[in-house]
């Protein structure tokens, strides 16, 4: 019974990390040019050893239903677009 009261727990952890990115993500696209240009932005320097981590704006649009950036931008700056895109995600 202890397992499965973690395990709730893990999930509820898991779907709240994932509203809140969500909210912030469509917030920072639709308010904030500054943050946007950070994150669109590529690092100079080396590239890491071995194999590429899931980068999070790929991971915010594949939560958000959207098959690239530019679509998950897109829905973003619809808000009745995006609020629904995370409520379906329930």
């Amino acid at each position: 019974m202890k397992f499965f009261k973690g395990r709730k727990k893990e999930r509820l952890l898991l779907k709240n990390l994932k509203n809140r990115r969500h909210s912030w993500i469509g917030h920072t696209v639709r308010h904030n040019e500054f943050v946007i240009k950070i994150l669109e932005g590529a690092i100079s320097g080396k590239k890491a050893v071995g194999r590429p981590r899931l980068q999070y704006l790929k991971q915010v649009a594949r939560n958000a239903g959207a098959d690239s950036y530019a679509a998950m931008k897109r829905m973003a700056c619809n808000n009745s677009r995006w609020k629904a895109a995370n409520q379906s995600k329930d």
